[in-house]
């Protein structure tokens, strides 16, 4: 089976890219420390590596951002290479070795899942450490006690990987909504507690051994769960949520203050979030998810 590089998350991502470019390059070392604008180096080709797991797209700013970093390094860094769970859309990769090179006097690279797969069938101690077999799996699930239950499906039916990433990040989402209207950080209890109603739900011994078939049913029953957490809020957190939301989604597809303003103007008769009431906020958080949702359908 094809490893589903988007069943991980951001942490063990980085550390499974990390791991692969160990084997790769005898003189790699890993950075884990915030603000280097790297997450590892080789010293024999001068190369920084950068990783990054991002829901969609990268963000071209944060990727900018790094770049300024490693120009600043000098002649340490020969070649910058950004590694990817999902192979970059050709907008992206453009971006990347067109308009970002001319501004480099190092190579640019980036490596998305194709490439990784690619080291991945090179060094099988990694995938498999990684990536386990079914039955290494179900041998150690049975060993921490997670013997197999009822509701799990039958082997071959269950949820394809990709609809399996689409449940983990909902779950994953209504923890960190739920610690946000507590106004800490998400903790692992958070996550645990929103995959372990999920499991004990459908009766199942992984969240993954859900049966295709009712996928569905389970996407909708998370979206009205989420739905509930969120009526839940205050006001004050729900207009916080709102202008979060249409601020990222500003940075995001880079629309400049003007032309931003004015979309607001044309949808409230307001130029500022500040001024609007919920209501408004909602209505202008609505327009920009479909001005997202319009960007991401085109690249």
């Amino acid at each position: 089976m094809t490893p589903n590089l988007l069943m991980l998350n951001e942490k063990s991502f980085e550390e499974l890219c990390q791991a692969l470019l160990r084997e790769e390059f005898q003189r790699f070392q890993a950075f884990s420390a915030p603000d280097l604008g790297m997450d590892g180096y080789d010293s024999d080709s001068c190369t920084i590596f950068q990783c990054y797991f991002p829901e969609r797209e990268p963000r071209k700013d944060k990727v900018a951002e790094d770049l300024e970093k490693a120009k600043g390094k000098g002649s340490v860094c020969k070649r910058w290479i950004l590694l990817l769970p999902k192979n970059p859309s050709a907008s992206f990769a453009r971006w990347l070795r067109i308009d970002q090179q001319a501004c480099c006097s190092f190579l640019l690279e980036v490596w998305g899942k194709t490439d990784i797969l690619r080291l991945l069938r090179k060094y099988p101690k990694v995938k498999e450490q990684y990536f386990p077999s079914e039955t290494q799996k179900l041998v150690k699930e049975i060993a921490r006690g997670k013997i197999p239950r009822a509701g799990d499906a039958a082997p071959g039916q269950e949820i394809s990987p990709e609809n399996a990433a689409v449940l983990r990040l909902m779950m994953t989402k209504m923890a960190e909504e739920d610690a946000a209207r507590k106004k800490r950080k998400p903790k692992d209890r958070d996550y645990s507690r929103q995959f372990g109603e999920f499991k004990a739900h459908y009766n199942l011994s992984a969240y993954d051994r859900l049966p295709e078939t009712r996928f569905a049913e389970a996407r909708r029953y998370l979206e009205m769960k989420q739905f509930a957490n969120r009526n839940s809020e205050t006001q004050i957190q729900e207009r916080n949520r709102f202008i979060k939301g249409v601020k990222a989604i500003q940075r995001k597809l880079g629309i400049r203050d003007a032309e931003y303003r004015q979309t607001l103007l044309d949808l409230t008769g307001k130029v500022s979030l500040a001024v609007m009431d919920n209501s408004e906020l909602r209505k202008v958080f609505k327009h920009f998810q479909k001005l997202q949702g319009e960007a991401e359908a085109r690249t």
